[in-house]
């Protein structure tokens, strides 16, 4: 299990178990304030840079990686529809783009 951070909402959700999608925590728990448009790689709009934590998350996929690039590909940002908490680990911290 993992505790995810949400900044800059400060919202903390304990208890996530591998095999769980960020975006389903998201739905959760709204006060996160992580925007979607798409939910589908496809749009950028829930881009978020992995502060800790980046270790225990699933790979980006192509189509994923795809749509980092037309924003510029920064390192450790992710689209939060696409990544999957894969292992445990004692925290993961998230960051608005």
């Amino acid at each position: 299990m993992a505790t995810v951070r949400f900044e800059p909402a400060g919202v903390e959700v304990a208890g996530v178990t591998p095999g769980t999608r960020l975006v389903d925590v998201t739905d959760d728990h709204p006060a996160t304030e992580v925007p979607y448009s798409c939910r589908s790689a496809s749009c950028g709009t829930c881009r978020v840079r992995v502060i800790a934590g980046a270790e225990a998350l699933s790979p980006p996929d192509e189509d994923e990686q795809d749509v980092l690039e037309i924003f510029g590909n920064e390192p450790g940002v992710r689209l939060c529809c696409q990544v999957r908490l894969e292992r445990d680990t004692e925290r993961v911290v998230l960051r608005l783009v």
